[in-house]
């Protein structure tokens, strides 16, 4: 059943987006009109190229909110690692298969291992992987030794604040198309989601939440499908859904 509203809350651990619509957004609601429309059955390159891109950045704009929501909800991955090949390995697809491997052997030696990764492209052209994981102490010199195919960093991530932000950013900095079509980030299947409210729970969670602090990043922006959207962004002290949506977190005095 196909309804209305124009206020949305996506809450990740503690990072709050709301996004206020001018126009209703229907939720669940097909288009017979777009359902109708048909690309040109011929496009010139220029055309084709156009089109490209246009989706590149679609998907490289929807990929990057999908890593930054996972990797605030999920405080518990608190280490940064990068992966690094000794050789000048530049085949996305021989690498994503290394990667794999590598998780396996990792999965091995430690219990219970939780993680996302992005795969980056460095000025030569290697593959590199970053990742936020919560493994426990290791010496560097053993995860080398498992990872067997070069360097590695490995860092806490306690002194940043919306880690997210952080890992989001290695994601296509150039919106590389090399990236295009294939699997963009790597994740753990036991991961925590977001949490999103609309219409009368957004309302709730925002009087009981909100209306107290200031946005820490705020703005208004045009899409051609949902109109203008008003934008703004918070920071909470505290994770306020535990295991995804419970309902006495909004209803509760």
């Amino acid at each position: 059943m196909a309804y209305p509203y124009d206020l949305k809350v996506v809450v990740s651990g503690k990072q709050v987006e709301v996004y206020k619509y001018k126009k209703n957004v229907w939720r669940e609601y097909k288009s017979e009109k777009l359902e109708k429309i048909k690309e040109p059955k011929q496009l010139n390159i220029f055309e084709q190229q156009k089109i490209k891109k246009r989706k590149m950045k679609f998907s490289l704009c929807r990929t990057k909110t999908e890593i930054r929501r996972l990797v605030n909800a999920n405080t518990n991955l608190n280490k940064f690692l990068t992966l690094t090949f000794a050789e000048n390995i530049t085949d996305i697809k021989y690498t994503n298969y290394i990667f794999n491997q590598f998780i396996k052997r990792l999965t091995y030696h430690y219990d219970n291992v939780e993680y996302l990764a992005v795969p980056e492209f460095q000025k030569r052209g290697a593959v590199h992987y970053h990742l936020i994981c919560n493994l426990p102490f290791v010496e560097a010199k053993k995860l080398e030794n498992i990872w067997s195919h070069g360097f590695i960093k490995i860092k806490k991530m306690s002194e940043i604040n919306n880690i997210g932000v952080y890992m989001s950013k290695y994601l296509g900095k150039d919106l590389d198309e090399r990236l295009f079509g294939k699997k963009k980030f790597f994740r753990s299947r036991g991961l925590n989601e977001s949490v999103e409210l609309i219409g009368w729970h957004a309302t709730l969670f925002i009087e009981k939440f909100l209306s107290l602090i200031a946005p820490v990043y705020e703005k208004i922006f045009y899409t051609e499908w949902l109109g203008e959207i008003d934008y703004k962004s918070y920071s909470l002290n505290h994770i306020p859904f535990k295991q995804g949506f419970e309902r006495d977190v909004i209803y509760s005095p």
